[in-house]
């Protein structure tokens, strides 16, 4: 019987010990990706940890990622205005905004988390497995944040691990992110339009929201002066802005909707400057 128990617990020891070791081969593979060794593998780990793989009822801010994604965050701001600053002399001040706000939106980091492979390295609970939220580009854009957050920590505060890892994924990429059609902000544009024509802020109505909660598709509609001038969808609240907006940069004529408006001095909503 002894015998036994002592032959399951080596087994035991042994399955956890190669557990142990394929993690730390795979958190390898993301360092070499991102060229930086961390001196502590349990902050690694714990960027790449979601908060739905935590067991039911624990603390989220203890064990998931989240509280390293809202550091990294502000981390990822702080360096990409610095290098903005210096990159774009000559830019004013409302320029070098437009740029920040694509850059560290929501959509280039995921693009770069993707780029080197992260989401394969997202620690998921078995209910957003399966509904397939390691493909969202949601969960990789924050665990991009979360990632750099941990490297901040790892260096002790120290911000110069951050800026060579992004002086390598992201400020290259900069002016292809700001030449690529599909990152325009048409929500801006039909802002200053709006604004320069003295119809105020473009108002967006959600109409109508379809899809089961992991997978919705929302409709939204863009009011200007109280006429009715576009309408998109999308996986969220802000791409689904952006597509209406879009649609009313086609059709946008002064004077039609100065005889066509029912209000032409207010609008609403805030002006979010860069889509998802």
């Amino acid at each position: 019987m002894n015998l036994h128990k002592t032959a399951v617990g080596f087994l035991q020891h042994l399955i956890g010990l190669s557990k142990r070791k394929a993690i730390h081969r795979q958190l390898a593979r993301l360092e070499r990706a991102i060229a930086m060794r961390f001196s502590d593998p349990d902050l690694l780990m714990k960027a790449l940890t979601h908060k739905s793989a935590l067991p039911p009822g624990s603390n989220d801010t203890e064990g998931s990622n989240e509280r390293l994604e809202f550091l990294g965050d502000a981390v990822i701001n702080c360096c990409v205005v610095e290098h903005l600053y210096r990159r774009y002399p000559g830019k004013s001040e409302g320029q070098l905004t437009k740029i920040k706000s694509l850059i560290v939106s929501r959509k280039i980091l995921g693009e770069i988390g993707y780029s080197i492979g992260l989401e394969e390295f997202i620690v998921l609970g078995s209910g957003e497995r399966e509904s397939l939220g390691r493909s969202r580009h949601t969960i990789v854009s924050n665990t991009f944040e979360a990632l750099v957050g941990a490297m901040y920590l790892d260096g002790n505060g120290n911000l110069e691990p951050v800026k060579h890892v992004l002086g390598f994924l992201l400020f290259p990429r900069i002016d292809e992110f700001l030449s690529e059609t599909s990152n325009i902000n048409y929500k801006s544009r039909i802002l200053e339009l709006s604004q320069q024509d003295g119809f105020g802020i473009p108002r967006y109505t959600v109409v109508e929201t379809t899809g089961p909660e992991h997978e919705k598709t929302f409709r939204v509609q863009v009011a200007i002066a109280g006429r009715m001038m576009g309408e998109g969808s999308g996986p969220n609240k802000k791409t689904a802005e952006q597509e209406a907006a879009k649609s009313a940069l086609f059709i946008y004529d002064k004077d039609q909707v100065s005889e066509q408006s029912t209000d032409h001095n207010k609008g609403a909503g805030n002006n979010e400057l860069v889509s998802d």
